[in-house]
């Protein structure tokens, strides 16, 4: 086989997985353009454009006397394995995530003073409540002033439980934060999607929160931040 042959051969592979995907038939276009022009192609983009455009002219003039005209290179070839090989396996968020026995966690009977500690220490800037396993809120530096703010400063001392705070600390009733919950099959272009989605939102999306069920009710597996995905693809 030619690498010309080659080519082909696996950029049909790639359209059939895309086919799949988007759940294309032989009247709906190219599912290659689809995935050029959608938002999760954006990586490839050029370099899959140029694939499209190589494509096209070995499909409509391909052999000059038995010799193909273009002959794609391997780096072309090892490309579209790339591409299949993400679009038949995304990168799930779990993978980028902080597994669940990594997490700063904390109880509705410790101290603040102890888990803010804690937080400084080891990097967290938000720590999930969990009591008999189940999760009733989340801790943050933002959690603390907004007590403040709402009580005054003379009530803060450093005797007080996380339990104190609990007007505050369901994921609903945060005054900037919000929080998502996705399953363990959720994508890393999904949850980079949340974050990067603003349009319409008066809270900031803080942290995702990878659940077995991909609901606030069921069972913590992970969290993430922007900065776990800001720079992947």
């Amino acid at each position: 086989m030619s690498r010309a042959d080659d080519f082909l051969d696996k950029y049909k592979a790639l359209e059939e997985e895309l086919s799949q995907k988007y759940n294309y038939d032989e009247k709906s276009g190219s599912p290659v353009m689809r995935f050029i022009t959608d938002k999760e192609g954006k990586p490839f983009r050029e370099k899959l454009n140029m694939c499209r455009e190589v494509r096209n002219f070995l499909s409509h003039h391909a052999e000059i006397d038995g010799e193909p005209l273009v002959e794609p290179s391997e780096g072309m070839i090892r490309f579209l394995d790339e591409v299949t090989e993400y679009v038949c396996r995304p990168p799930l968020a779990i993978s980028y995530s902080t597994l669940f026995a990594d997490i700063l966690k904390a109880g509705s009977k410790n101290k603040v003073m102890t888990v803010m500690k804690k937080m400084q220490k080891q990097g967290f800037s938000h720590v999930p409540v969990i009591d008999n396993g189940i999760l009733t809120g989340v801790f943050s530096i933002g959690t603390f002033f907004s007590y403040a703010l709402r009580h005054g400063m003379g009530v803060l001392n450093e005797d007080m439980l996380i339990e104190d705070f609990m007007e505050l600390l369901p994921p609903d009733k945060h005054e900037s934060e919000r929080f998502v919950f996705l399953p363990r099959t959720a994508t890393l272009f999904e949850a980079k999607n949340e974050f990067e989605n603003r349009a319409g939102r008066s809270k900031r999306l803080a942290v995702i929160f990878i659940t077995d069920n991909g609901s606030i009710s069921g069972r913590i597996l992970g969290m993430l931040t922007p900065w776990d995905v800001v720079n992947e693809r």
